[in-house]
């Protein structure tokens, strides 16, 4: 008699990550692209993070300045 099962069963756990629009970090902060923060989301689609639309930037990563870069020291 085979004891076998037909199918090699594996249990995994997927992590989905969402990254969304934050209206309390600020508008205005530049992105290392040179485009201001709500430039990176949809607008008219409940502000989907649709990265840069002006210039093809998918992730908002705030710019440095020297001022800050000094501060972190």
């Amino acid at each position: 008699m085979n004891d076998e099962k037909p199918y090699i069963v594996t249990t995994t756990t997927k992590v989905i990550t969402e990254y969304n629009y934050n209206p309390k970090y600020g508008n205005h902060r530049v992105c290392e692209c040179g485009h201001p923060y709500y430039r990176h989301f949809d607008t008219y689609d409940q502000m989907y993070p649709c990265g840069c639309k002006y210039c093809g930037c998918g992730e908002f990563k705030e710019e440095v300045t020297d001022i800050e870069w000094l501060k972190e020291k």
